[in-house]
């Protein structure tokens, strides 16, 4: 546990993860109490979240790229039920999954962890220390 000793400060980093605009707040708002453990864990929940969203919307465009990259299953109604249909269920089984991971980060935060996420944390870190005007 590293300085997240703040109950509030643990709970406003630990719903960011579940909802990522809050985090958004915190980033231009930066409380003057915000220690350096729920900086990094707002700006890992802000990057976490756009990714989840960006990754979730690819996703879902996904059965529509199909039809439109391959025109002869756009004349067979069935095969585009099926795609679509197929496309339907990957979006709820990730759905499931992305609510699961927030869930478990939130309840880390909470606990007053300090964890990395993979590929979230190194980009997070990359954004905000060219924003920080390092390099």
């Amino acid at each position: 546990m590293v300085d997240g000793n703040d109950t509030e400060l643990r709970q406003r980093a630990a719903n960011a993860y579940v909802v990522w605009p809050l985090a958004v707040l915190d980033l231009f708002r930066e409380p003057a109490e915000a220690t350096a453990w729920s900086r990094l864990h707002t700006r890992q929940a802000f990057v976490y979240g756009i990714v989840a969203t960006v990754a979730y919307l690819v996703l879902l465009a996904i059965p529509l790229l199909f039809v439109i990259a391959i025109p002869p299953l756009a004349g067979s109604t069935t095969a585009v039920v099926w795609i679509y249909a197929l496309g339907l269920f990957a979006d709820i089984i990730a759905a499931f999954v992305i609510m699961g991971l927030c869930l478990s980060y939130r309840e880390r935060t909470l606990r007053g962890e300090l964890f990395t996420i993979p590929y979230v944390t190194p980009i997070a870190d990359r954004i905000f220390r060219l924003g920080a005007g390092g390099s």
